[in-house]
């Protein structure tokens, strides 16, 4: 675990944490991580790194940190493929597509058009399963988050006010 934990460190935490540093805003950081990875989350793989650099340019968020976290996310978009499209399915009440890897790469390695058509359903299954799940966990990411960032950021230096019994210089 030692090797994870480190790799997170130094690609994840190191880089946000030097935005931080570099003026970045709790609140404005926080959106960014919010955002890429609500968008990062997806169930199309390829799509990610143009809608957060969309969604960036559109809501003018940090796009350093947008794409850092949306390249860190990409196990977990492969992973949350297949509970977004069962959720989908289960919203719908339509039937349970078979949805292992090696079939999914069999039919995309032998015609894009079979692909489209036998998985067609399952991605719009996916999509809204994504759209129904996506809005309320980057809300609760932004909220959480603006407080951690909020704590690693220095404090702001005390500005100096004279005393009552000082000298004016004028």
């Amino acid at each position: 675990m030692g090797r994870v934990s480190d790799w997170l460190r130094r690609k994840v935490r190191d880089p946000l944490v030097a935005e931080l540093k570099q003026g970045t805003t709790p609140e404005a950081a926080a959106a960014a991580v919010a955002v890429s990875f609500a968008i990062a989350i997806n169930p199309f793989i390829g799509t990610t790194t143009v809608g957060c650099l969309l969604a960036g340019r559109l809501l003018r968020l940090n796009h350093v940190v947008m794409q850092v976290v949306n390249h860190s996310c990409y196990p977990l978009q492969i992973l949350l493929i297949v509970p977004f499209v069962r959720l989908g399915e289960t919203l719908t009440g339509a039937a349970h597509v078979a949805l292992s890897p090696a079939a999914i790469v069999a039919e995309f390695d032998r015609s894009f058009g079979g692909f489209l058509e036998k998985f067609w359903l399952a991605g719009l299954h996916g999509l809204l399963g994504w759209a129904l799940t996506a809005p309320l966990v980057g809300w609760l990411l932004h909220l959480a988050l603006r407080r951690a960032f909020r704590r690693l950021l220095p404090r702001p230096a005390e500005p100096c006010t004279p005393s009552p019994n000082s000298e004016s210089i004028s």
